[in-house]
């Protein structure tokens, strides 16, 4: 007789009526000597599987293991339906000891499979014994579900309820296979249908209806469903963890900043995240309630976890991981506790361990996304950075809209080399992103309006763009900074603690042609923070930041004083240049720009060069004040020494600097004009010095080409060196490829195409070649001198080509569009140079007696107009000509003698 409470099977003696009475809580630890009691007695087939279910259940699969094969191996052999549930079961039993961790089990990883292979032999031959066994489709539906095949196990668990279509088991697989394929809507469905017929069944089924009502966004209704789970088995730990995820999911939405920001009305906003903070007491009280329930139940472990790291708490996350690892009894939990405390030793900054723990969650998970976005940082943090590169990727295949591994993707590529396109890519898609989400719920929220920039909180993505843009396109880099303005005044009062965005905002202000009013109010604002911190940071002796502070200030003082000079108020950005290198001798920048206003503003070459060798001296192998050494004996008609200097840069400095390369193409094309036009004065052109001197005119434009061509080599885009190139065809009789190329380049330099990277002129060339500002940050001032007009001098030689190949009436239609630029840039720039009132801010008591445009650029700029009035009387003179029209070449020859006698110009006798 059993005992009440004792579960006692009772196996019938061979050849008697009593039975043998085995205790279920006394099994032996053998399996083996359970098997020769029952091969002694000459058991049936169904006591080898009560034995080993009762093994399963006490934890010893590998005992219920032994126990069903040796049934099978007892069966006979007239009766195979007696296998069949044996086979099902031991099928059944290998699939779960598949789904098992690899911690807990003592098989490989590899193991895995041959479980799952072998479960599907058992399976096969149970199939061959009766094709209308419910169990065997059952089981063929765990081992679908198993191996991440819903769509096959839907179809084994159909099969079983069309046998029985009441069979419970296979409603509930059928239930798990639609909620695996997302089809959330059947799947509450068939758990209500088992609810119905099982109201106190396990698994409960509440379960599954809450967690379907979730995701399909009935919170309120999910939440109820859980809590009845609750009520009916209080001892059951899932719904209450279940619980906890609604609740924290609801504290994380409405703590979101943007929404609660969205509220608009601070009591509003207040009160959502009142709300917030009772919804993740909430969920900390269920969690509390789980692990009362089951202490060592895994993913209440992980939960809590997870909350510790939230709170800071990452050793006491760690025990509550590796706890967790101890006791997960699935692959995917023991995957969700690895990650937990790879999360846990990466705030411990212990990267090594974190990476192995990342890599083991990825070895039971392979879909883990966060886990391999982990694996990605970590490769960062060991700066290997192809192997994060290609990690992140993987994230983004499966979640293309995710903000951080877009941001991680740009936050990579600005850090290596010649991929700063591609970050900027992936920054400007992040934008995307956000965009499209302010979108959505702006229209969730029935809100008209363009909310995009009011939805972003991140002002490091704006920054990050902004800096990048920086080198392509200043326009861009100015909207991206003053998103970051706008979000750090929203977020932090006034972004007092960065005075270097505002200072880069003055500066690009500058550069894309803002207001002076706006630069100024920039510029100010820059040096006001910068002041205020200073004066914060001095008294506490913060000794990096303070040099942090004054670096970004003496920034801003030359900012300014690059704004002074846009203004035309040189001596004022003269005496703000003094300072600054009277405090730091070697800012570069501030004494080329000294150099650069003694010679271009007060026509002092020896000062401009002082400051160059002094710019030397302090650092020989920068090859920005060779190359301003080189502008200046340029114009001083040192050619020699202009050469030279140009190709200690190339030789000695930078073999690929562009500007160095375009200036000794250009200082070859003159050498081979003067050696044309030597040859060309000869008496004989056949004469050994006329000979001599054509040769080594070729050899000169060969030379330049060269140069040219490298230049075009290291940047497809260089205006400058096309510009060469098409002044070396024209000068060696390719007129019209010359015309054609000239064009293009006006063209290119219209529209912005290319960088104008410009070198210096030779006024002894038929044709014009501009000359460029040696600074390597361009000025508006220095883009207004006449000899820097790309377009203009670009359209001249265009009318010289047009003139030479005889299309008279082009050549006079562009010089007249040339001399309107002209006489247009002249205008603007005179009218620039008395609307500078703005910058009397900066010093009430300040002079207007500064000019906008050197007495150099004045005569520059009469010399050019002369010219082109010159060039179009000649080009009218000889189609009149042509023509035969006596009035018209009457009227252009008396306008040359006249622009002739003005500039002293002996008129050819012809």
């Amino acid at each position: 007789m059993a005992l009440a409470g004792v579960r006692m099977i009772e196996v019938p003696i061979e050849n008697s009526d009593d039975v043998l009475e085995i205790n279920c809580s006394q099994l032996p630890e053998h399996a083996s000597e359970i098997c020769d009691i029952l091969e002694n007695e000459g058991a049936a087939q169904r006591y080898y599987q009560q034995f080993a279910l009762e093994y399963y259940k006490q934890g010893q699969a590998d005992e219920a293991v032994v126990t069903l094969k040796r049934g099978l191996a007892n069966a006979k052999s007239n009766d195979q339906t007696a296998k069949l549930p044996l086979l099902n079961l031991l099928a059944s039993i290998y699939v779960q000891k598949a789904k098992q961790p690899l911690a807990s089990s003592s098989v490989g990883s590899s193991s895995r499979d041959m479980l799952l292979t072998m479960a599907t032999a058992l399976l096969t031959e149970a199939e061959r014994i009766s094709r209308t066994e419910p169990n065997t489709f059952l089981v063929k539906g765990m081992l679908a579900m198993t191996r991440r095949l819903p769509d096959a196990a839907l179809i084994q668990f159909n099969n079983a309820l069309q046998l029985d279509s009441r069979n419970l088991a296979a409603l509930l697989g059928k239930a798990r296979a639609l909620f695996a394929k997302r089809q959330y809507q059947q799947a509450l469905h068939i758990y209500q249908q088992v609810l119905t017929q099982q109201p106190r069944g396990k698994p409960d089924a509440r379960i599954g209806i809450g967690m379907c009502l979730y995701k399909l966004g009935h919170t309120n209704d999910a939440r109820r469903a859980l809590k009845r789970a609750v009520e009916v088995d209080g001892t059951a730990a899932a719904p209450q963890i279940l619980l906890a995820v609604i609740e924290l999911n609801e504290a994380k939405r409405r703590f979101d900043l943007r929404i609660s920001r969205d509220a608009g009305d601070p009591e509003k906003a207040g009160q959502v995240a009142e709300e917030a903070g009772e919804c993740l007491r909430r969920a900390m009280g269920c969690l509390q309630r789980a692990y009362e329930l089951q202490p060592d139940n895994a993913a209440t472990l992980i939960f809590l976890a997870d909350r510790l790291i939230a709170k800071g708490d990452i050793s006491g996350a760690q025990v509550l991981a590796e706890r967790a690892l101890a006791t997960a009894d699935t692959m995917a939990i023991q995957a969700e506790a690895h990650f937990q405390v790879a999360r846990s030793f990466h705030a411990s900054k212990k990267y090594d361990q974190a990476f192995d723990a990342y890599t083991k969650c990825l070895s039971l998970n392979d879909k883990h996304s966060l886990a391999m976005y982990g694996v990605g940082q970590m490769q960062l943090q060991r700066t290997d950075m192809s192997s994060a590169e290609a990690t992140f990727q993987r994230v983004l295949e499966r979640n293309p809209k995710c903000v951080e591994v877009l941001r991680a993707l740009g936050y990579l590529h600005a850090r290596l080399p010649n991929t700063k396109a591609k970050a900027l890519e992936y920054y400007e898609r992040e934008m995307h992103v956000l965009a499209d989400e302010a979108a959505e719920h702006a229209r969730q929220t029935n809100k008209s309006g363009d909310h995009a920039m009011a939805w972003m909180d991140d002002a490091n993505l704006f920054l990050e763009a902004g800096l990048l843009y920086e080198a392509t396109n200043a326009r861009k880099a100015r909207k991206a900074y003053l998103a970051a303005s706008i979000i750090l005044q929203r977020t932090e009062g006034h972004g007092d603690h960065i005075p270097e965005l505002w200072n880069n905002l003055g500066a690009l202000s500058q550069l894309t042609g803002e207001d002076t009013a706006c630069v100024f109010s920039e510029l100010n604002e820059a040096a006001e923070k910068c002041a205020r911190m200073l004066s914060a940071a001095r008294p506490k002796q913060r000794t990096n930041e303070v040099r942090r502070l004054e670096n970004t200030q003496r920034t801003i003082r030359y900012n300014v004083a690059r704004f002074y000079e846009s203004c035309g108020l040189w001596q004022k950005a003269e005496r703000l240049y003094q300072t600054i290198v009277a405090e730091i001798p070697a800012y570069m920048d501030a004494r080329l720009r000294l150099a650069h206003i003694a010679y271009f503003y007060r026509a002092n070459s020896r000062d401009a060069l002082a400051q160059i060798s002094q710019a030397i001296e302090l650092d020989a192998k920068r090859p920005a004040p060779w190359l301003m050494r080189g502008n200046i004996e340029l114009q001083r008609k040192n050619v020699q020494e202009a050469r030279r200097a140009f190709e200690h840069v190339l030789k000695d400095i930078a073999k690929h600097d562009v500007y160095a390369l375009c200036s000794l193409g250009n200082f070859y094309l003159a050498a081979g004009k003067s050696e044309s036009v030597r040859a060309s004065s000869e008496a004989s052109s056949s004469s050994p010095v006329a000979k001599k001197a054509r040769d080594l005119a070729q050899q000169n434009y060969k030379r330049a080409l060269e140069f040219f061509g490298k230049c075009l080599q290291l940047d497809a885009r260089c205006v400058a060196a096309a510009h060469g190139v098409a002044i070396a065809m024209g000068e060696r009789g390719f007129a019209n490829d010359a015309r054609r190329l000239f064009q293009e380049v006006r063209d290119a330099a219209t529209s912005g195409l290319g960088p104008l990277t410009l070198c210096s002129q030779s006024s002894d060339l038929v044709f014009k070649v501009p000359q460029p500002s040696v600074d390597t940050v361009r000025s508006s001032v220095d883009d207004m001198r006449v000899m820097c007009d790309v377009i203009l001098w670009s359209g001249v030689n265009t009318a010289h080509a047009c003139v030479e190949i005889g299309n008279y009436r082009q050549a006079i239609l562009v010089y007249e569009s040339c001399i309107k630029r002209l006489r247009e840039t002249t205008l603007a720039l005179e009218s620039q140079a008395t609307g500078h009132f703005v910058v009397q801010a900066f010093d009430a008591g300040g002079e207007n007696t500064e000019k906008m445009v050197s007495e150099a650029e004045h005569s520059e700029r009469a010399k050019a107009a002369r010219d082109l009035q010159l060039y179009l009387a000649r080009a009218l003179y000889v189609q009149a000509k042509s023509t035969k029209d006596v009035q018209v070449m009457r009227l252009a020859l008396k306008e040359m003698r006249e622009l002739c006698e003005a500039a002293n110009i002996k008129l050819p006798s012809d």
